[in-house]
């Protein structure tokens, strides 16, 4: 696969945690994300769900969700090889955790391999 096909592919993330996640897409829009999936985290089957296949990275909002589905979607994302960024509710939180990783981090609009605190 050439790198202008890797470029083409869709980029999809997970967002679990947080109401008001407009700001958070519009950031992970401008990363080059095309794909956004979002759980509550405080719904009672929210722990009970299966990451998407697709999902490249999930984004963590911690101030929105309880200690045991964090635990659980920690787990399953490291199972599969899934990058998760921690994050406070906030557009601004999440846009200065993405622009501190490593310049060729985002090369191709992948992310690094290693979870992100």
């Amino acid at each position: 696969m050439s790198s202008t096909d890797i470029s083409n592919l869709k980029q999809s993330a997970l967002i679990v945690g947080g109401d008001q996640i407009d700001g958070i897409k519009q950031v992970l829009a401008n990363h080059g994300i095309t794909e956004i999936n979002h759980w509550s985290g405080r719904k009672v089957g929210d722990s009970n769900k299966v990451i998407p296949q697709d999902t490249k990275f999930i984004v963590l909002i911690t101030n929105w969700i309880s200690h045991s589905i964090t635990h659980k979607v920690k787990k399953n994302a490291m199972k599969r090889g899934i990058k998760v960024i921690y994050t406070p509710n906030g557009s601004a939180a999440l846009h200065n955790r993405l622009l501190t990783l490593k310049s060729g981090v985002l090369e191709s609009g992948a992310f690094a391999t290693a979870n992100y605190h």
